[in-house]
């Protein structure tokens, strides 16, 4: 009479932890790895050059059509009665800083001509800046009181709440371009500047600033409710704390 034995019973109750074999999951898939001979490589670099050489000239001719003008004014702007204090002058609420200059543009460019201005000196991605703002309060009038991340521009001394809130609105840039040719004045197109999706879900038609400014230290100008509804923004530039250039170039792509 056969017994059976214990351990062969244990054995065919163990379930097999083998992996299920294919050859992805191992690695096993058939490959072709090139002989890099001279003449291999010399046809690859070939290739890729007839490729790549119509393009690096497409790209040249592109960018020298391009017509420059860089206008840097940031000095002319500053009286020599506050050059050795800038700062004082740009913090002053009594001191006018309307500045006017005038630049002449030697060649002719055909349109569509694009302005930029460009600050040096600027950190706009310093993480502290970049947080200072709040999208609840830009939003809705309802969310006046949202400061959140705004500190220290989200109050006054008063205690009052400052709408737009934070450094981001504190610091804005607001110079304005006119362009004239053969004494008549160029229209400016300023629409579809900001982003669409922005227009429509982060800005509020009902939100105007409030307190705005109104405070010992100022970053130029203020900016009242009355003046937000006319569409002009009479801040100041900030001219004198770092390089300002009005870039103007020609498209003719």
């Amino acid at each position: 009479m056969d017994i059976p034995d214990e351990n062969d019973a244990t054995t065919s109750n163990k379930t097999s932890k083998k992996p299920i074999y294919t050859e992805f999951s191992q690695q096993d898939l058939p490959a072709w790895k090139p002989i890099l001979t001279p003449g291999w490589v010399i046809a690859t670099f070939f290739v890729v050059g007839v490729i790549f050489i119509p393009i690096g000239l497409a790209t040249v001719f592109s960018s020298e059509s391009v017509e420059e003008v860089v206008l840097q004014y940031d000095e002319s702007c500053l009286p020599t009665s506050h050059a050795n204090d800038a700062v004082a002058y740009i913090q002053s609420d009594s001191t006018n800083k309307t500045c006017v200059t005038k630049w002449t543009v030697e060649h002719r460019m055909e349109a569509p001509v694009y302005v930029y201005y460009q600050l040096d000196n600027y950190y706009q991605n310093h993480r502290r800046y970049v947080k200072s703002r709040n999208d609840k309060q830009l939003w809705s009038k309802a969310n006046e009181g949202e400061t959140l991340n705004c500190y220290p521009e989200d109050k006054t001394n008063e205690k009052e709440t400052i709408v737009p809130c934070g450094l981001i609105a504190w610091s804005m840039f607001n110079d304005t371009y006119k362009f004239v040719s053969n004494n008549k004045n160029l229209t400016v197109n300023r629409k579809n500047i900001a982003w669409g999706s922005d227009r429509r879900s982060r800005f509020g038609s009902d939100v105007y600033p409030k307190n705005f400014q109104n405070r010992d230290l100022i970053g130029g100008g203020r900016l009242n409710e009355i003046e937000r509804a006319r569409g002009s923004h009479s801040l100041d530039a900030n001219c004198c704390t770092t390089h300002i250039q009005k870039t103007i170039w020609e498209d003719r792509g």
